[in-house]
């Protein structure tokens, strides 16, 4: 993305921002379009989904269960 205006997604205010105009840590990207960033937190659960289904998150989940915490995340 050299050279081209990048985006990122803001967590906390939920808005979509310029690569220039990146005022914390709360945010994601970068992204090429603003259509992109305004669509990755949906992405971003879809692939969390995805992950939590998947065998690579076993070890994870039972970490979680020794520990007693609750790991109904799907």
């Amino acid at each position: 993305m050299t050279g081209q205006q990048s985006y990122w997604y803001n967590l906390s205010t939920q808005t979509v921002v310029r690569a220039d105009e990146r005022p914390s840590e709360d945010t994601i990207g970068p992204f090429a379009t603003a259509a992109e960033a305004e669509d990755s937190p949906a992405v971003l659960l879809e692939h969390a989904r995805a992950w939590l289904e998947s065998e690579e998150s076993e070890p994870f989940r039972a970490m979680a269960e020794e520990s007693g915490e609750d790991t109904d995340y799907v």
